[in-house]
């Protein structure tokens, strides 16, 4: 097992150090550069050059992405050039939002989407199999953005009972903060749910079809007792694998939720940056994004080796 998740780190540290070059060098194709966007209409060709050596700017792009990384490992991302303040900053401030977000989204859509996957399995090709089976191709085919919006005119201005935009932090008031993130979690998790249940539903009912399954039951193994001991476990494992990359998807999901639902967490703070072509802190939300969805699904993985023992031999 040591040597199982050793193998999974150092595969992880590879794509991350991947992740950075391509981040790095996906600003460097925008056209123009900083000192364009800051000072392209008040100098001279002549004027900004000089300024580009002073920040840098004409030394090799190698040595650039060296420099750049080695303070990225100190965690400091540079300044905003809009708002002038630190970005590590503001990604301590809002990161800790989006997690709370894609927490709230992700529990809900995993409790939801395994229960309903159960149950279509428990009775396969009926009156319940098909309803959940309609309703996991909705959550698939329904836009995040459509669906904030419907749950915004609904619960919102409709019944006035929870509220559309804002976020309150959650160490100041834990009630008021979840409830501020009840709205964007059910339009963030809807895709993960219906996905999860889908692939409950299929794990289950080929499961269910093994010789042991039907040993238990001639057994006389009750109903209940062959899907929660028996059934359900072995069937989660393709599951976990499926939580870990979808919960990774939603944090890039929650760039268009929290525009939507105001919520100031690291999506909100890209979608700025691309607005108001902060290419600073663009580059650093790219980064920690992509960094976490890889470091969720490297612990899937190691999860799922935990849970099937015959993944570390393959």
């Amino acid at each position: 097992m040591t040597r199982y998740i050793v193998q999974k780190l150092f595969s992880l540290v590879l794509v991350l150090l991947g992740i950075s070059i391509v981040v790095f060098y996906m600003i460097r194709l925008v056209p123009g550069d900083v000192v364009d966007f800051l000072y392209g209409q008040y100098m001279g060709s002549e004027r900004m050059n000089e300024i580009r050596a002073l920040w840098g700017l004409d030394r090799p792009l190698v040595v650039q992405y060296l420099d750049w990384m080695g303070r990225v490992l100190q965690l400091d991302f540079g300044r905003s050039l809009v708002s002038g303040r630190a970005i590590s900053e503001e990604i301590v401030t809002r990161l800790p939002v989006t997690l709370h977000l894609s927490f709230m989204a992700g529990l809900w859509s995993v409790a939801f989407g395994i229960t309903l996957g159960v149950i279509a399995a428990r009775f396969p090709n009926g009156k319940i199999d098909g309803m959940v089976t309609t309703i996991g191709m909705l959550g698939l085919a329904t836009p995040h953005f459509w669906l904030a919006t419907l749950l915004v005119l609904v619960f919102a201005v409709y019944l006035g009972v929870l509220p559309s935009i804002g976020y309150v932090p959650l160490l100041e008031d834990p009630i008021e903060s979840t409830r501020s993130l009840i709205l964007p979690a059910l339009a963030l998790g809807t895709t993960m749910a219906a996905a999860v249940m889908r692939m409950t539903r299929s794990a289950m009912l080929e499961v269910l079809s093994h010789d042991y399954i039907r040993t238990a039951r001639a057994k006389g193994v009750a109903e209940r007792g062959v899907f929660s001991r028996h059934a359900l476990k072995n069937a989660f494992i393709p599951v976990l694998t499926l939580i870990g990359t979808e919960t990774g998807k939603l944090l890039g999901g929650s760039l268009i939720i929290e525009q939507i639902f105001a919520v100031p967490g690291i999506g909100q703070y890209a979608v700025e940056a691309v607005l108001s072509r902060d290419y600073p802190v663009l580059q650093a939300t790219m980064l920690v994004i992509a960094s976490s969805y890889v470091i969720i699904n490297t612990l899937a993985d190691i999860g799922y080796g935990v849970i099937d023992p015959r993944v570390r031999y393959d």
